[in-house]
């Protein structure tokens, strides 16, 4: 088992098939994702772990393969103490890597921006409050509340903060005191990003999500990039409202879950 530095990451490109995979992998070979990953062979791999610091587990390979990577869950997983987990691997792979361990499966839907944004969220916006970019205006929202919430979320998805200061981006609602949802750019690489999106909770079922999302949206299309939503698929507020900013479903596919202490 060898452990990739990151610029030797695209190595490990064609072992993950699915646009949802690609999406992640290629996030990782920019650099502009958080990952450690291991390989049977350093100069041609046939099998691959990734383990992105946080709660996703990534394994590719034969299970004859990927059975050493037992080892990255006993000595990096495990001791990080991430709670749910979930592991993106075949049958025959996640009971390889994680035997012993109780292993549900869950499904999850993925969606790709498909037509052109939202017309007129800016006049949907409730009175008191207003939709700024937190790259553009990170200062000024820093003084706000909730504004530690934004940026646990930004680095748990970025290496570093000023990682997602260079290369991404994201919109948050407020008022003049705090941020109430935010929507951020994860998973960046060359003309394509995932969304993270947050409400607090006294703030939910107001619309909130979808205008901030709205405008997320907008500045993708404003500048050449394929937004994608990724969501469990019981998740029907989540689902909701990417259906309402004009997101199309592409693929349901579904994963392992684990709790790890």
């Amino acid at each position: 088992m060898h452990e990739l530095p990151s610029h030797q990451t695209h190595r490990i490109r064609s072992l993950f098939d699915g646009e949802h995979l690609a999406l992640v992998i290629d996030a990782i070979v920019a650099v502009n994702s958080p990952a450690a990953v291991w390989v049977d062979d350093a100069s041609a791999p046939r099998a691959a772990a990734i383990w992105d610091g946080a709660h996703c587990v990534y394994v590719a390979g034969p299970a004859g393969r990927v059975a050493a990577f037992r080892e990255v869950v006993s000595q990096h997983v495990g001791p990080a103490g991430p709670g749910l987990v979930k592991i993106y691997a075949t049958d025959a792979a996640a009971h390889a890597v994680f035997a012993g361990h109780d292993l549900k499966r869950a499904e999850r839907v993925f969606y790709r921006a498909g037509q052109e944004p939202m017309a007129g969220w800016r006049h949907k916006l409730p009175a008191g409050l207003e939709i700024s970019s937190i790259t553009e205006e990170f200062d000024r929202l820093g003084a706000l509340g909730n504004f530690s919430d934004v940026t646990s979320e930004v680095e748990s998805c970025w290496p570093s903060m000023a990682d997602f200061r260079r290369a991404g981006f994201g919109f948050c609602a407020h008022d003049a005191g705090s941020i109430v949802c935010w929507c951020t750019a994860e998973y960046v690489s060359d003309g394509r990003c995932g969304i993270g999106i947050e409400t607090i909770p006294p703030f939910r079922s107001r619309g909130l999500a979808t205008l901030t999302a709205s405008a997320f949206v907008e500045h993708c299309a404003a500048h050449g990039i394929t937004p994608y939503w990724d969501s469990w698929s019981s998740n029907a507020p989540s689902v909701a409202v990417a259906e309402k900013v004009g997101f199309r479903k592409i693929e349901t596919y579904s994963i392992f879950v684990a709790n790890l202490p």
